[in-house]
């Protein structure tokens, strides 16, 4: 049980509520309704809330001057509608209105619904026989830039491991449920993208978001590096299938694990150089590059004698790991560089 201040009309009123926890795992508190009333507030009203020193929390209600007025998109082009819907949703519009008239076909509506499930916060709140009405409910401070930075990062690494782990077992089964998690690091990518494009035209929001102004471009970049080590991933996940019947050698297969390991090690530790500001620990990733060279090498020369189209998908897998380690070096530069 936990007791909240409750702000209303300049007087406090304490009161007890019980805490509940919703089958998805969100934990809820009801408001006093006459608070509600009081503030005229309605249902998907934005209320502020602040965090005080002895678990006080206190709750107010938005004023309207501090939201901004959402922009609003119009699509009438068919052609290339996820391309567009994403394009609209990047550049920060809040109502994206596809209108199409008698050219809204099911297939077209089916289109509408595979893009806005690609990309979060995205809903379809109105919808007639020429018309389809998308907005997005997530409000841009509601998820902090670089926790979002975090959760993609720990998603890709995953990624990474079990691409590695099927590789070497050669487990298709494996293979294929990585690729479903490459659609969840874009859907996060393409937020952070939404998020710090919104913080350039609007530098006010920067606080909102969690960061700095100046801290823009180098999260933008270390969130692409993020979502090419999915990609990555994903691309050796792909390639284990191709696999069946081959028999690479197992000199050729513990290479390139090795070589795997070695991008691991460098990618995990140019993340928590970046997530920490850590100079020292991001120019000892730095001086990993060498070894991350060396062990594609050491593959290299034991592929050269196998069969011409196994000893081409083994390079390709051992280029995806070194491509994987060279994003790390990426990311670990953008530590090294903030100094310079």
């Amino acid at each position: 049980m936990e007791c909240y201040q409750i702000l209303c009309c300049g007087a406090f009123i304490m009161e007890y509520r019980r805490l509940q926890m919703s089958k998805g795992g969100s934990f809820l508190l009801s408001l006093p309704k006459e608070w509600v009333k009081a503030n005229g507030l309605t249902g998907g009203a934005i209320l502020k809330l602040a965090a005080g020193e002895g678990g006080e929390l206190t709750i107010k209600a938005e004023s309207a001057a501090e939201i901004e007025a959402g922009m609003t998109a119009v699509i009438r082009e068919g052609e290339g509608l996820e391309r567009q819907i994403r394009a609209n949703y990047l550049y920060g519009a809040d109502t994206i209105v596809v209108e199409l008239g008698s050219r809204m076909t099911p297939d077209v509506r089916e289109e509408v619904n595979t893009s806005i499930h690609k990309l979060i916060g995205l809903e379809i709140v109105e919808e007639d026989a020429g018309s389809i009405t998308v907005q997005s409910l997530l409000q841009p401070a509601s998820m902090p830039v670089k926790s979002t930075l975090r959760r993609a990062y720990t998603l890709a690494a995953n990624m990474h491991r079990e691409a590695e782990r099927a590789f070497a077992h050669r487990d298709t089964e494996l293979a294929g449920s990585i690729d479903r998690r490459d659609d969840e690091v874009d859907r996060l990518y393409f937020l952070m993208v939404r998020q710090l494009r919104l913080a350039l035209r609007k530098p006010s929001m920067t606080e909102r978001l969690g960061i700095k102004p100046a801290e823009c471009l180098e999260l933008r970049m270390a969130a692409k590096y993020v979502e090419t080590i999915a990609d990555y991933a994903g691309a050796v996940a792909a390639s284990v299938p191709r696999l069946a019947g081959e028999d690479p050698g197992q000199e050729a297969m513990d290479a390139i694990t090795r070589l795997s390991g070695v991008a691991y090690r460098i990618h995990n530790n140019a993340a928590q150089a970046l997530f920490r500001q850590d100079v020292k620990l991001s120019e000892s990733v730095l001086a990993e590059s060498r070894q991350l060279g060396q062990a594609l090498a050491a593959v290299n020369e034991l592929i050269t004698t196998r069969p011409p189209r196994l000893a081409a998908l083994l390079d390709s897998i051992a280029i995806y790991f070194y491509q994987i380690g060279a994003q790390g070096i990426d990311l670990a530069e953008l530590v090294s560089g903030a100094t310079v």
